[in-house]
């Protein structure tokens, strides 16, 4: 019998998440999957001998190096280790493969047989009775190996609900039942653990130690992760450059670290489950909002050349941020119900996901721009550039945290795509090909979906249920989709319901179905264009082309990923007004594997603002690339 989420939170989620292995990969998004698995996801080993040290038995850093900054002898495997681990986990079940799933188990080992009641969270080394050695912990950055060890519980989490290892949800209880340490680190990871651990133990001091963190005053002096549980202030972003001379601390609250602010943020969201107070979340809603406005860049994820900053062709964002976005906001989506924040997932996925990694899944990036002409990228108003080297794809980056977040990026989309919702039935919440194999009151139900989206506008769904079964199936209509069209057993619109104004964003088809019904959908998709103006530049005016979930780009031919051929154009200019006139979608068939190919299989054809002729493909096929580009309409 599967583990079971037992204990019910004062408010519960409005959709739940499934659990790893539920949902298959499938079509092209199994191939980028099984191109994860061949690259980084089985060979992080090799990389760096940090991912060998990562929570073994015997790597046992003390006193300054428990601090991550030592590259050699530091912790900072403690954090690498944790986004490795859950990627790792959540993709070798997805895939089923005997292979991953025996690294997973060898890698996890350490860590359910070596915890103890004495441990400090996840260091198991250390004692919690000795005040010396916890003084000894916080000295070190607050805190890091801890609040590391609090996004490591994804890991263990996902590896009890996918083998029913008992070993590794004691591990969670010992590592989360003293308070003390949910206030270790720079970021506040452990309420979430704990919460989402207690959902499946109920254990009384995990109980205790989350009443005793909610019920302390926040105090953003001295950490400031709690401002996200707060309202937003007037003016609460004020955007200015950081510099590579920039000291790393005493950052403003406001331009707060990308990762650790969306890693936080997965805590407040889930305190309003907890606690049953609204303010949580709501407070969390009103930042994403404010980031939406000031910081978001065209591929859907925010400005964070490690802190917030205005959108612009040539600032940064975070390849560890990119990973939190795409959690966060399919938590977003769990909690609330609410598609706008899988519409959210979709875009940061489809575009910004692929940018951070070569096809191959062996090189990555550390920051990525709109615009990358080249690969040495100079990021213009003196953002931190990384030593200058941040915007190159390289087996690995110092710190090593992107090269491990680049693990999370597939799994994380993949988990989310179907969920159920508290009423009953199921919900598709983001599309691209998959199995989905899952029980609806004790009954064995198999969904599969074939699509080439968001390659295509088309999606083709067959239902299995194991017997007759009546229940609700909730399908998420793309914002972006204006006439949408949902045919059941091919009779479209008899059976689907319309969405309400201001509803979820779901349009649900309930009916008794029975093996071998279909769903069809259809969201036509049309060229748009998006404007904005670069206030890193003085306010200059650019304008972006997208279709469906997908930004475009004019992609350069590569020698490599960081190397254009020679002679190539990259001045180009459009008027936003006039671009879409006699704009052309084409469309190929899908390759028999996909890798992102710069030759896509789909484009779209249109003019610059000098009348010449100007093709484009998604911004994922395009390594060397300009997706926003100087709007003369805009001037």
């Amino acid at each position: 019998m599967n583990p079971q989420r037992t204990h019910e939170l004062k408010v519960p989620a409005a959709m739940e998440m499934l659990r790893p292995g539920e949902v298959k990969p499938r079509g092209w998004l199994r191939d980028w999957c099984v191109t994860a698995r061949n690259g980084y996801v089985s060979r992080m080993d090799e990389i760096d001998i940090a991912f060998r040290r990562a929570w073994n038995r015997d790597f046992h850093p003390r006193g300054e190096y428990l601090n991550w900054a030592d590259p050699d002898r530091g912790a900072w495997c403690a954090e690498g280790g944790a986004y490795w681990f859950e990627g790792l986990v959540r993709l070798a079940w997805a895939l089923d493969d005997p292979a991953l799933k025996a690294l997973a188990a060898r890698r996890l080992a350490p860590l359910m047989e070596c915890m103890n009641p004495k441990a400090i969270g996840f260091v198991y080394w250390m004692d919690r009775t000795d005040p010396a050695q916890m003084a000894e912990v916080e000295a070190a950055n607050r805190g890091f190996i801890v609040g590391s060890g609090g996004r490591t519980y994804r890991a263990l989490l996902a590896y009890w609900e996918a083998t029913g290892d008992e070993r590794a949800l004691q591990a969670l209880r010992w590592s989360l039942d003293d308070p003390r340490f949910y206030f270790f680190s720079n970021l506040v990871a452990l309420p979430a653990a704990a919460i989402d651990t207690w959902r499946r133990c109920g254990d009384p001091k995990l109980a205790a130690a989350l009443d005793n963190f909610f019920s302390t005053a926040p105090c953003p002096e001295r950490w400031p992760a709690t401002r996200y549980a707060q309202p937003v202030p007037h003016g609460a972003i004020h955007m200015r450059a950081r510099r590579d001379e920039d000291p790393n601390r005493g950052w403003p609250w406001q331009l707060q670290h990308g990762v650790m602010c969306y890693e936080s943020m997965l805590s407040w969201i889930k305190a309003t489950l907890w606690t049953g107070d609204c303010k949580y979340l709501s407070n969390v809603r009103a930042w994403l909002d404010l980031h939406e406005r000031g910081c978001r860049q065209p591929h859907g994820v925010i400005v964070a050349d490690e802190q917030f900053g205005w959108p612009g062709p040539m600032r940064g964002t975070e390849t560890c941020t990119v990973a939190g976005d795409l959690l966060l906001n399919a938590t977003m989506a769990s909690i609330t119900g609410e598609g706008r924040y899988a519409d959210h997932v979709e875009r940061s996925f489809f575009n910004a996901a692929p940018a951070c990694v070569s096809r191959d899944f062996m090189h990555h990036v550390y920051f990525q721009t709109p615009n990358r002409p080249d690969g040495d990228v100079a990021f213009h108003a003196g953002p931190h550039t990384h030593g200058g080297k941040g915007g190159s794809f390289k087996t690995k980056h110092w710190p090593l945290c992107c090269t491990a977040a680049v693990n999370r990026l597939l799994p994380s989309f993949v988990q989310g795509m179907w969920m159920k919702p508290a009423g009953g039935g199921l919900a598709a919440v983001l599309y691209a090909p998959n199995t989905l194999d899952t029980t609806l009151d004790g009954v064995a139900v198999r969904i599969e979906t074939k699509t080439a989206y968001p390659f295509g506008d088309t999606l083709e769904m067959r239902v299995d249920p194991a017997r007759p079964l009546r229940f609700p199936l909730k399908l998420r209509i793309p914002g972006w989709c204006a006439n949408p069209i949902i045919a059941v057993n091919g009779s479209a619109g008899a059976t689907s319901a319309p969405l309400p104004v201001g509803g979820d964003g779901f349009a649900t088809v309930e009916r008794e179905w029975r093996a071998g019904d279909t769903v069809s959908l259809r969201f036509p998709m049309a060229p748009r264009v998006e404007t904005m103006r670069d206030y890193n530049d003085g306010g200059r005016p650019y304008c972006s082309l997208s279709l469906g979930p997908l930004l475009f780009a004019r992609g350069l031919a590569e020698i490599d990923e960081n190397t254009p051929q020679p002679g190539q154009r990259t001045d180009w200019r459009l008027d936003s007004w006039r671009v879409l006139d006699g704009a052309k979608v084409l469309r190929d068939a899908m390759p028999r594997f996909w890798d992102w190919p710069l030759a896509s299989p789909l484009r779209i054809r249109a003019k610059a603002a000098d009348g010449s002729p100007l093709e484009l493909v998604p911004y994922g096929c395009a390594k060397l690339r300009v997706s926003m580009f100087p709007d003369e309409a805009g001037k």
